[in-house]
């Protein structure tokens, strides 16, 4: 068992990370606000989002109050906190033969038809990108 090191001079505590002071802005799109929110959910601060995105600090600052990011900027920095950027098609995106299909699923879940055309993509993105193995 390993012995109680007691911190000393020579070996300090380590220091304590203070808690996340990102904000949430009011103003910004719901992606840039998924973001900061994510960042202060997780504490991570804009050095981190920065060196791991690749997306300048200041960049990051701007998207709260004058510009709006990239697509790229975009993935990028949510990529840090976790999330992938997928487009989900509308109900009028999709061919009327796989609406008419769905409707019934819908109705059998409870679900309105913008909620039931977002599980079937959700749904269809995962089978896409993380194919099951054959049984």
């Amino acid at each position: 068992m390993p012995a109680i090191q007691k911190y000393s001079r020579r070996h300090p505590e380590p220091k304590k990370r203070r808690p996340s002071t990102v904000t949430v802005p009011d103003h910004a799109g719901p992606h840039v606000k998924l973001l900061f929110a994510e960042m202060r959910r997780l504490n991570i601060t804009y050095d981190e989002v920065e060196e791991r995105s690749g997306v300048l600090r200041a960049t990051l600052k701007a998207w709260r109050h004058r510009t709006n990011p990239t697509l790229t900027s975009a993935e990028a920095a949510l990529a840090v906190v976790g999330y992938e950027f997928v487009p989900i098609p509308t109900e009028r995106a999709l061919p009327p033969e796989v609406v008419a299909e769905l409707r019934p699923i819908a109705n059998r879940l409870g679900l309105e038809m913008p909620a039931a055309v977002r599980l079937a993509a959700e749904i269809a993105y995962r089978d896409h990108h993380n194919p099951s193995v054959p049984a």
